[in-house]
């Protein structure tokens, strides 16, 4: 990884609880891959809150979201400045968050990591939430890109659809992208469902409808676009890394995550480097 890292090969590193257990070993591990990269390197972490964490000691007013439906935004806002101000001080600069999916009571993997049902109330907690992060000079990402409130099915473990309509997505999914928007969040991570009620038949992160035409296009987002880890079985029981990787950056993502499995990443580098895309 670190030899990677020296030649330029990849572009940031994704941390995981394992990478986190001890603070010194992690504030080490940090400082010695900026110092060996040759670019800008981002440092990301999905320190979401609720049950995706990965910091054993985060801040305690971030272990349950769906104890946040009820709150001012106000206090959303702040529990995710004291994240990202975490973050800043171990080195971490992207926080690959927050989640602003609609929640769904079909979508169980997904329903605890949403603050809301409403599309209101998602979009004022972007308004909110993202300033608070950026303002501790930590990238946020909005995600998962056009929604997956209700993608019933894990994309984690397998191939996922979406069933919804263009008509749909613009009067309920649309409203905390907007937000996002608006409030300059710097990345957003699209999801790998396959919009059937679009009439797509590839992954949203592969199909150039989704990240060229309806995020760049249609909502005018100019920040970095951003896979979700093509390493994950809605991606990896269809499509051979390389070929994920092409159709991604195809579409019109910037950064293709591929995170854990390490033959994969070998493979992808790889490939980018026999198409010069890595010198």
């Amino acid at each position: 990884l670190v030899d990677w890292i020296a030649h330029g090969e990849v572009g940031g590193i994704v941390l995981f609880r394992d990478n986190c257990t001890d603070e010194a070993a992690l504030r080490a591990a940090v400082a010695l891959m900026r110092d060996t990269s040759p670019q800008p390197l981002y440092i990301m972490i999905d320190e979401e809150g609720g049950r995706v964490r990965r910091l054993s000691d985060g801040p305690a007013s971030m272990r349950d979201l769906r104890e946040y439906e009820h709150v001012p935004v106000s206090d959303i806002g702040r529990a995710y400045g004291s994240t990202a101000q975490r973050l800043n001080a171990l080195g971490i600069d992207t926080l690959l968050a927050p989640v602003v999916d609609i929640g769904h009571d079909g979508a169980e993997w997904l329903n605890s990591r949403t603050i809301s049902d409403d599309p209101s109330r998602v979009a004022e907690m972007a308004e909110q939430v993202i300033p608070a992060i950026q303002s501790e000079r930590v990238h946020a990402c909005a995600k998962h890109f056009p929604g997956t409130g209700r993608v019933v099915l894990d994309p984690h473990n397998g191939p996922v659809t979406c069933s919804i309509n263009v008509g749909e997505w613009e009067s309920h999914e649309r409203a905390p992208f907007d937000a996002a928007i608006a409030a300059q969040v710097d990345m957003i991570l699209v999801g790998h469902q396959i919009m059937e009620g679009f009439g797509e038949t590839l992954p949203a992160c592969m199909t150039p409808a989704i990240p060229k035409f309806l995020l760049r296009r249609h909502l005018g987002y100019q920040g970095l676009i951003l896979t979700d880890d093509l390493g994950m079985g809605a991606i990896a029981t269809m499509f051979p890394i390389e070929e994920s990787v092409d159709l991604a950056l195809k579409a019109g993502c910037n950064l293709v995550l591929v995170c854990n499995n390490r033959d994969a990443q070998r493979s992808a580098i790889s490939h980018l480097k026999r198409q010069g895309a890595i010198s």
